[in-house]
């Protein structure tokens, strides 16, 4: 292979850097001189530290910033505020079909301190079972956890139901339409509302 191009480059950049590299080389023979190698090195220590600051500072300038935005300011904690009659229902009105030996969770548009109020009701009159839970315990049910699982509201074995229960803390609520036992499938209507 022939490497002359690579050899023409080399011999280019040191005869252009050569001028350059003799006069500091001067200067510094020139400092030496008059101060003494000790103070000419210090002061070359110097300006070189100073020259460090003052490209750093022009490649900074140079260089776009990122948007700062501020931190969000931390609010105060506020007063809960009273619970507002709602114009929302708590849930669909159905029919929910169950399939026989399942459960349905139905997520309940509901929060502390209202009251949820209506009925449930099997349209073929079949007995079923329901249960007002929380998240955690949904999941416990829906895992097959019946030991641990807990309701704050519950109906056993009949085909309609009257409700009346108020959210007791913040949390998802969930409506359990139970069908363990059952060997055919539920239709369920469900007719809550929310009171404040």
């Amino acid at each position: 292979m022939n490497f002359g191009w690579l050899q023409d480059k080399r011999i280019r950049f040191v005869a252009q850097a050569l001028p350059s590299l003799l006069s500091l080389f001067g200067i510094f023979l020139g400092i030496i001189n008059q101060v003494g190698f000790v103070y000419a090195i210090l002061i070359a220590a110097i300006g070189a530290l100073l020259l460090w600051i003052v490209a750093n500072q022009i490649i900074e300038k140079a260089s776009p910033q990122p948007i700062r935005t501020p931190p969000p300011k931390a609010e105060t904690p506020k007063e809960p505020k009273p619970v507002t009659p709602t114009l929302h229902p708590v849930c669909e009105v159905g029919p929910y079909k169950v399939e026989a030996g399942e459960t349905l969770s139905i997520l309940l548009n509901a929060k502390q301190g209202q009251k949820v109020k209506g009925h449930l009701r099997e349209l073929d009159r079949q007995l079923f079972d329901w249960h007002l839970a929380d998240e955690k315990n949904m999941i416990l049910l829906e895992n097959g956890d019946r030991y641990n699982f807990g309701s704050i509201d519950a109906g056993i074995d009949q085909n309609a139901y009257r409700v009346n229960r108020k959210i007791p803390y913040p949390a998802r609520w969930y409506l359990i339409l139970d069908m363990y036992g059952k060997k055919t499938s539920r239709k369920v209507r469900v007719d809550f509302e929310p009171i404040p």
